[in-house]
This record gives C-alpha cells, structure tokens and sequence, in this order.
C-alpha cells in the first residue's frame, strides 16, 4: 500500500469487539497461603500417591523437566508425555516419552508398536527407565528404512 493508504487505513480501522481476545491470567494476582504438598502422601491435591505408575511418571516428567524440557500429556500419541526443546506453543515435540519401572518387562509387540507409530508422526521415542532411587536412563527408539 501506498502511505498515504496505510495512514488513512490506521485513522479509520476500528477492530470489531467480537474479534478480540481477552486475556485470562494464569497465576494469581496476589500471593495466597502456600503450603508445601508431599507427592508421596495422598492429598486433594495428588490422589495418585503410592501408585506405582503415577509414581515413575512424576520421576520422568521431573527429571525432563530439570533438563529444560516441555512436556505435554501424550496420550494422543499413545506415551507418558509429548517432549518439546521449547514452548509448545513455538516447536513441534521431538519425541514420545513411554515411562516404565526399571524392572518391569516391556512386551516386544508394545515396543514394535511404539516405534511405527513415532517412524509415522516422524518423533523418536524415548523408553524412560526409573529404578526405585528415582534415577531416570532412557533410551530412544528411531526407526529409519533401510536401502
């Protein structure tokens, strides 16, 4: 547009009310009473407490966490949680996080499954090991075709 246009576009543009967006704050304005909440008591808060599968999940979304990832509920993808290198809202997941017990046994038709389905929407998958210390390893899972 010339200037003059874009000049008097701006002196004459008004935004229609019902396109406009409103902002819900996300924390609290003021700070209320805190209190400490022990996510291995059962509480209102976390009801899942000595539940061995919420348990490792809590230790897998933790330590990814604390490495400066962002994680999203995976169950679309059939994992624990979607792993972002950065705000969801910006980067696509790099990769489908399943949590397990360092002990327990995976089935092979589960890892097949899981590894066609990260090949199909192009994410490594992470299998996330937790042993009872709450030391989380992980090992990825990237099918590519062979030639």
């Amino acid at each position: 547009f010339p200037l003059k246009e874009l000049q008097n576009l701006e002196e004459t543009f008004t935004f229609p009310r019902d396109a406009m967006m409103v902002q819900l704050p996300t924390s609290r304005w003021v700070l209320g009473q805190e209190r400490v909440v022990d996510w291995q008591q059962p509480s209102r808060d976390w009801p899942h407490a000595g539940q061995k599968s919420h348990n490792v999940r809590y230790h897998v979304f933790r330590d990814l966490w604390e490495q400066g990832y962002f994680l999203t509920s995976g169950s679309k993808f059939g994992g624990d949680f979607l792993v972002y290198p950065g705000d969801p809202m910006r980067f696509h997941a790099h990769f489908i996080a399943l949590s397990f017990s360092e002990k327990e046994q995976i089935p092979l038709s589960d890892i097949i499954t899981a590894g066609r389905l990260g090949t199909n929407v192009k994410k490594t998958v992470l299998l996330c090991a937790v042993n009872n210390k709450g030391k989380v390893n992980y090992t990825s899972l990237h099918w590519s075709g062979l030639q």
